[in-house]
C-alpha cells in the first residue's frame, strides 16, 4: 500500500460520505445541494490534487532539510509526549496561516477559493485553492527548527486535514461539550458565513482554543442564520477563473492605478483593500461582509446536466488513476494528463453556465480522454520508482532508504543524501 498515492485511494471514500450526506439531507426534507455547485467544488478539489502532487514533494523536502540541519532539540517519535506537543504545535501553526491568509490581499488570493461556494456541504471541504500549499508550508517550518520529527509532522498534518472534512456540513447541529474547544460543524459554519457578524472568525483547524485566546471566536447564533460565499461573488463555475479571481483583480488594480506606491502596497494591504481610484461603489470589502443575496445559478437543460454528469464521472475516474499511477508516468504523460484534466474541467464548467461556444473542442477532448483512460488502465503497476532531489551540501545523514524503498510522492526524485538512515518517517 505504501507504494501508491494515498490521496487517490481516498477519493472514493470522500465521494461515499458525500452521497451519504446528500441522502440523509434529502430524507430529512432539506435540499442543501445544487448539482452545478457540487461539480464546481469537486472541480476545485481536482485542481488542488494536481498542484498538490507538484508542491508537497518540495515542501516536505524542505521540512526534512530544516529538521536535519538546524533543529534545536531532539524529540523521539516513539514518545507520546512528542505526539501530544506537536499536535498542539501543528494546529497552532495552521491557525496562524489561516488567520493571516484572511488578513492580507496576496495570501487571500491563495485561499479564497475555499470560501467561494454559496452552499455548505461536504463537497465544500474539497473546494480548495490550488495554490494554497505554495504558501502555507512556510508557517510550519518553525516546527522543524524546534525538532518535530518529520514522520510526526506528516501524520499530524494529515490528521488535521482529515478532521476538517466532516466540519463542512449542515447535517450536524451544535455538539455539547465540544463547542468552544474543538472545531465543530457549527463553529466552522460561522467561519464560512459572509454575514457581517461572522466575517473573519473561527480560524481553528482542530481546536478553537486559539480563537478564544486571540480574539477571533464567534459562536453560531440562531438569530443570525449563516449564508455562505464571499462578499464579492464569484459568478462562474470555472475552477481556473475561481483560483485566479482575486489575484487577477489585484493585478488589474496594480496595472491601472495611478499611484506607484499603491501598485506595490495593495498586495500587502488588508484583505479587500483597493486603491482609491480603483474602488467601485458596488464592490464590498471582505472585512465588511454582506447580507444574503440571490445565488449564482444559471438554468440549463436536463440533457446538459446528464452530459456534464457523465463527463465529470469519467474525469474523476481519470484523475484517480492518474494520481494513483503518476509515480511511473513520464514527464510527457504527466503534462498531457494535467492538460487533459484542466480542459475537461473548463469544458464542463462552460456547459454548466449554458455556454456552448467551445463545444467543438469536445470532438478532440472526449476521444483523447477515453484513449488516456485505456493507456492508464493497461499500464503495468510498478513498485520501483527512481527518486532524485537536490540537497544542500554538508547536510549530515539522518535517514536511510533501502534501494527498494518507494516514495510514490516523489516520482521524479532520486534518494537524497539527507535520507540516509532508517526511521519511521521513511517507512
Amino acid at each position: 500500500m505504501a507504494e501508491y498515492n494515498v490521496t487517490a485511494l481516498a477519493i472514493p471514500l470522500f465521494l461515499f460520505f458525500m452521497l451519504m450526506e446528500y441522502a440523509y439531507l434529502r430524507m430529512s426534507g432539506r435540499d442543501l445541494h445544487r448539482f452545478s455547485d457540487n461539480i464546481a467544488s469537486l472541480s476545485m478539489g481536482i485542481c488542488l490534487l494536481v498542484s498538490d502532487a507538484l508542491l508537497k514533494t518540495f515542501t516536505f523536502s524542505v521540512f526534512i532539510w530544516a529538521w536535519s540541519s538546524y533543529r534545536l532539540f531532539d524529540f523521539g517519535s516513539t514518545s507520546w509526549a512528542t505526539w501530544v506537543l506537536f499536535f498542539f504545535g501543528v494546529d497552532f501553526c495552521y491557525y496562524w496561516f489561516h488567520r493571516i491568509a484572511h488578513t492580507y490581499n496576496f495570501l487571500w488570493g491563495a485561499h479564497v477559493g475555499h470560501h467561494q461556494s454559496e452552499e455548505y456541504n461536504l463537497t465544500t471541504a474539497l473546494r480548495q485553492s490550488a495554490f494554497q500549499y505554495a504558501f502555507s508550508w512556510v508557517f510550519y517550518l518553525p516546527l522543524a527548527f524546534l525538532g518535530c520529527p518529520p514522520e510526526v509532522f506528516l501524520v499530524q498534518f494529515m490528521l488535521l486535514k482529515a478532521y476538517q472534512f466532516w466540519l463542512h456540513t449542515q447535517a450536524i447541529d451544535r455538539i455539547p461539550l465540544m463547542e468552544g474547544v474543538f472545531s465543530t460543524p457549527s463553529s466552522h459554519r460561522v467561519h464560512h458565513a459572509k454575514n457581517p457578524i461572522y466575517i473573519d472568525k473561527n480560524f481553528g483547524g482542530t481546536l478553537v482554543i486559539w480563537d478564544r485566546m486571540f480574539g477571533s471566536w464567534q459562536p453560531e447564533e440562531a438569530e443570525h442564520p449563516c449564508h455562505y460565499g464571499t462578499t464579492t461573488p464569484l459568478k462562474t463555475w470555472n475552477p481556473v477563473k475561481a483560483n485566479l479571481q482575486h489575484w487577477s483583480m489585484l493585478f488589474r488594480d496594480s496595472l491601472h492605478t495611478r499611484s506607484w506606491w499603491d501598485k506595490v502596497r495593495l498586495w500587502f494591504k488588508p484583505t479587500g483593500w483597493r486603491p482609491e481610484d480603483r474602488r467601485r461603489n458596488t464592490s464590498k470589502l471582505q472585512k465588511t461582509g454582506v447580507t444574503n443575496r440571490p445565488k449564482f445559478d444559471p438554468v440549463i437543460s436536463p440533457l446538459t446536466k446528464l452530459y456534464c454528469g457523465i463527463s465529470f464521472a469519467l474525469l474523476v475516474l481519470l484523475v484517480t488513476m492518474f494520481i494513483f499511477l503518476s509515480p511511473q508516468l513520464s514527464a510527457r504523460e504527466l503534462a498531457f494528463g494535467v492538460v487533459l484534466i484542466l480542459a475537461g474541467l473548463v469544458m464542463i464548467s462552460q456547459f454548466l453556465e449554458g455556454k456552448y461556444q467551445l463545444r467543438f473542442v469536445e470532438v478532440a477532448r472526449v476521444p483523447a480522454l477515453l484513449w488516456f483512460l485505456i493507456v492508464l488502465w493497461t499500464l503495468p503497476i510498478s513498485t520501483q520508482v527512481s527518486q532524485r532531489m537536490v540537497v544542500a551540501k554538508g547536510v549530515s545523514p539522518e535517514i536511510e532508504l533501502s534501494e527498494e524503498t518507494t516514495l510514490s510522492a516523489l516520482p521524479w526524485l532520486e534518494k537524497p543524501a539527507v535520507l540516509d538512515g532508517s526511521t519511521p518517517a521513511v517507512q
